[in-house]
């Protein structure tokens, strides 16, 4: 398999002038469209948490495109309090959801699955959703209602409290998993 699309240098427009930086090809087994992303607000607590993320995010690139949207966290955040934080994160998660496509939110309140549910629901959405699946994470303090209504999908990866970097490790674990189980690929267990 493929490590996802490769980068060629761009082509030259119809001006005959040379475009900027690089241009995507598709070279993968996914349909063109499709593409996971993963939006949160940006959090350097952790570098092993964020390290054991990465391999994830580069074993799932295996299978489909995949990239992560970082909104800036709230700034100055001493003396402000955890609603207007909320309220500040939100909007900027908000404003990084792409108007189509097919939104997951992760929050306590959604649903759980075992891995193998998780696989066949994530694949049913890959041939489903064309313009790919958004999954939103909020940060150390969460996210307000607007983020809530504007998912197609609530989604809890457990019913304990998950600091937001583990969360987001077992997230990108969880679709590895289901993308080796997608293809039928053995995966330790």
């Amino acid at each position: 398999m493929n490590g996802g699309p490769a980068l060629q240098p761009a082509q030259r427009g119809q001006n005959g002038k040379e475009g900027r930086g690089y241009a995507k090809q598709r070279t993968g087994p996914w349909p063109a469209a499709v593409k996971f992303r993963l939006i949160w607000v940006r959090s350097n607590a952790d570098a092993e948490l964020a390290a054991a993320g990465e391999r994830y995010l580069n074993r799932i690139k295996h299978f489909y495109p995949i990239e992560v949207v970082e909104v800036a966290p709230e700034r100055s955040r001493q003396g402000r309090s955890d609603e207007a934080i909320i309220r500040a994160d939100s909007a900027r998660l908000l404003a990084a959801i792409p108007e189509r496509g097919y939104t997951v939110v992760l929050d306590e309140r959604g649903q759980t699955f075992d891995s193998l549910k998780f696989a066949k629901w994530l694949e049913r959405l890959t041939i489903d959703s064309p313009h790919g699946v958004h999954f939103v994470m909020g940060g150390d303090v969460g996210f307000d209602e607007t983020i809530r209504q504007r998912a197609d999908k609530l989604l809890s990866l457990s019913a304990m409290t998950l600091p937001h970097q583990i969360a987001r490790v077992v997230l990108l674990e969880q679709i590895y998993r289901a993308c080796t189980l997608m293809r039928n690929i053995a995966y330790h267990k």
